[in-house]
């Protein structure tokens, strides 16, 4: 019986070992002896849906708002789109307000989740490019160009941003406490896509072809 123990602890210590020091090792011996060089383009303007998710967000949803509408992307070529989540705190009447100036609301009657919301709005989006945010995620002006330029390459068919997180002008307590795991994170990212994968993605940014867009399992997330 102790011998299964201290099997068992001990396959699990190499399993612990193996997500945080093997696999970053063995996806860079890959990217480094394996590359798949994508050819991206500085200058490419496809049609873009840029969704946002939205669950009683009426503190930050007119900031996120006005940060995409500031984007330094053809107004043309960029759909705006919140989906609520059957919001009930004033959130769908400030999105109403952009109404003008081309924003779109699109509202589930019934608390779903945000797997469902998102389910819900792709099929009502115009846009070649999906691109999705989070209500509390502001976007740097040119940060949807340089998703999109990667679809340059037909190729690619998935495209992940980098979050960071920051409160008020500089980097928050949460950041600089997570700072080794956001490391890792964006270097598991490079390195995969180096090696022409990306497994893991984030919720704030992250962009994808309509066509590829398959429906999520109603069950996977909830919008808080």
């Amino acid at each position: 019986m102790q011998f299964q123990f201290e099997l068992l602890f001990w396959l699990c210590a190499l399993l612990l070992a193996y997500v945080y020091i093997g696999y970053p090792v063995f996806v860079g011996i890959l990217a480094k002896f394996f590359p798949h060089p994508v050819k991206s383009l500085d200058k490419v303007e496809p049609s873009v849906s840029l969704i946002i998710s939205a669950y009683n967000e009426a503190a930050v949803i007119a900031a996120k708002i006005e940060n995409s509408l500031a984007l330094a992307f053809p107004a043309e070529r960029l759909e705006i789109i919140v989906v609520s989540d059957c919001c009930d705190d004033g959130t769908d009447e400030i999105v109403r307000g952009y109404a003008g100036l081309g924003v779109r609301l699109i509202r589930q009657n019934q608390r779903l989740g945000k797997s469902a919301a998102l389910n819900y709005a792709v099929p009502q989006a115009r846009g070649n490019i999906l691109v999705f945010s989070d209500a509390n995620a502001l976007y740097l002006p040119d940060a949807v160009c340089h998703l999109v330029r990667h679809f340059a390459n037909p190729r690619v068919g998935y495209v992940v941003g980098n979050a960071r997180y920051y409160e008020k002008g500089t980097e928050s307590h949460s950041a600089q406490s997570e700072g080794l795991y956001w490391k890792l994170e964006t270097y598991l990212k490079k390195k995969e896509s180096i090696f022409d994968s990306v497994v893991g993605g984030d919720g704030a940014i992250y962009a994808i072809r309509r066509e590829l867009y398959a429906p999520l399992l109603p069950r996977t997330s909830m919008i808080s």
